[in-house]
């Protein structure tokens, strides 16, 4: 057993248009009775492949079709009792694995297709072979009848869809499809069109009856494999190795929604009677259950301990089908009840406080830079230009500069500003960095935006980050308390870790004394939710 998860590990990774070239046989689990032995009794004994399943019209059987590997050793095609699973009937006669099997729509005809290229019909009820059809240069993936019988449509390794007449088994017309593989078929419930899935990424609509090329729709990131029309035929499916679902607009061919979720590729796909939901399968082993008017999951059933091939609803919507490469299994359908997703992380916000490493008025002042960041200004009053240096934090994403300027008992009125009444204007506030390392900050900043605790009338703080110079942000009135102002940078500045910072105050009021006295600078910080939960487990590591 461990030969052969290894093996089909390895296979999961191969582009399957080029499958049939490489020599490889992938054997079942070694629990089936050996040759010659009767085979499993019910389907919940079954433990080969079960790559390809249908439902009889009535519901009261089903059909499936696999073998006891994905390509060279004998295949078998079973017709299960669908309400106790016992075995009815082994349609006999594929040489290699069956990959497809499809119920005509009046459960007269059945046919089915795989690897060894072969199309066998038929007869249902006499669970005889009607015709085999051969065409195909090659493996067949899949195949579908037309809603009335007549027609059957096979698609081919070999990039071609082959239409036959079911009546006598003759071929209708050969289309050549896709550039590679064709992965699926189906016909739209009306019969007009049939819709097939490519190796190369791509969804073809054709007409039926001319087998001319209608309309090619594109967006899957890879390899397609399944395709399905809703029954109302409005609403086109289609999945692959992108691991993505896409929902069309048959009308107009537009891509009406993108499903994701699946974490491997998603091998089958199939719409519920009513065309409200949609199952797909996946080779991770998940089934998932989507609305498909809100395009969102709904709650599905337990996923499959080993990879999903193929995936049905009974007719009557109470059951679903899950084949696999241990066998298949009849779940009950749960009741629609959307997956409510989960909220995303938040970006986390943190204030740094800055500590600049240098201080410069233009005017002569002094300023001493405290341990914590407060810079304390003295000497020369005048209409000046402060200037800060100071370096970027390690990580993180600058969203905002704050500046607070501060109440202190050394200035007038308790300040924050050196007039005497306590105030100040600051005319504008700028900000600049540069590369790390380089110590120069050519890159200035214009904000998006400021906001402040307190503004003076006329004096606003969008007036601190405009061109004119005779504006600014003042706060008589509440003079003798400290305030805040926060100036938002434009979204997508990036400023790179550890950048140098140079940060300009210039307050140029024509009173010549309305300079700040002191003030503090930090950083608002937005670390990702990832960032932020590692540095909380780094720092909890730490303490202990």
């Amino acid at each position: 057993m461990a030969h052969v998860h290894h093996v089909h590990n390895w296979l999961r990774r191969l582009t399957w248009c080029a499958l049939p070239m490489v020599a490889l046989t992938l054997v079942a689990r070694g629990d089936e009775p050996a040759e010659g032995q009767p085979s499993a009794a019910s389907l919940a004994d079954a433990k080969r492949w079960i790559i390809a399943a249908d439902f009889a019209p009535d519901g009261a059987s089903l059909l499936t079709a696999g073998g006891e590997s994905l390509l060279y050793r004998p295949g078998d095609v079973v017709l299960w009792n669908a309400a106790d699973g016992s075995r009815l009937a082994d349609l006999a006669g594929h040489e290699t694995a069956v990959w497809a099997a499809r119920v005509s729509a009046d459960g007269a005809l059945a046919a089915t297709a795989g690897y060894d290229g072969v199309v066998k019909l038929w007869d249902l009820g006499a669970k005889t072979v009607k015709a085999d059809l051969k065409k195909h240069a090659g493996w067949v993936r899949s195949l579908d009848f037309s809603p009335d019988g007549s027609l059957l449509a096979t698609a081919g390794e070999d990039g071609t869809v082959v239409v036959w007449a079911t009546a006598d088994g003759a071929e209708v017309r050969t289309i050549t499809a896709h550039e590679g593989s064709v992965t699926d078929i189906a016909f739209s419930p009306d019969g007009s069109l049939l819709a097939t899935s490519g190796g190369d990424k791509v969804v073809k609509l054709w007409a039926a009856a001319s087998g001319e090329e209608q309309a090619k729709l594109e967006g899957h990131g890879d390899a397609l494999w399944a395709v399905a029309f809703s029954p109302d035929g409005a609403t086109l499916a289609s999945a692959g190795a992108d691991r993505t679902v896409r929902l069309w607009n048959v009308a107009d061919r537009s891509s009406r929604a993108e499903l994701q979720g699946h974490k491997d590729w998603v091998t089958s796909l199939a719409f519920s009677p009513d065309g409200s939901r949609l199952a797909t399968g996946c080779l991770d082993g998940s089934v998932k259950l989507w609305d498909v008017a809100a395009a969102a999951e709904q709650v599905g059933p337990e996923a499959a301990s080993s990879s999903v091939w193929c995936v049905a609803f009974s007719p009557d919507a109470s059951r679903l089908f899950v084949g696999s490469h241990e066998g298949g299994r009849l779940l009950p359908v749960p009741e629609p009840q959307r997956i409510t997703p989960p909220e995303p992380p938040k970006p986390v916000e943190t204030t740094v406080m800055l500590t600049p490493s240098e201080f410069l008025s233009m005017a002569g002042a002094t300023g001493t830079i405290g341990e914590d960041g407060v810079v304390a200004v003295d000497g020369n009053l005048s209409k000046d230009t402060y200037t800060l240096k100071a370096t970027a934090p390690a990580s993180g994403v600058l969203k905002a500069v704050k500046l607070e300027v501060l109440a202190h008992e050394s200035l007038p009125a308790n300040g924050p500003g050196r007039a005497a009444n306590g105030n100040f204007v600051l005319s504008t506030f700028g900000f600049a960095y540069g590369p790390p390392g380089s110590g120069e900050t050519p890159s200035v900043v214009t904000f998006a935006s400021a906001s402040a605790d307190y503004e003076q009338a006329d004096y606003g703080i969008a007036g601190a980050i405009d061109a004119a110079v005779e504006t600014g942000w003042a706060v008589a009135g509440e003079t003798g308390k400290s305030h805040t102002a926060t100036f938002l940078l434009p979204e997508g500045t990036v400023v790179p870790p550890e950048a140098p910072l140079t940060i300009t105050l210039d307050q140029q009021y024509a009173g010549a004394d309305h300079a700040i006295g002191r003030l503090r600078l930090s950083l608002v910080m937005v670390e990702p939710p990832a960032a932020a939960a590692a540095a909380s487990a780094d720092s909890g590591k730490a303490s202990e």
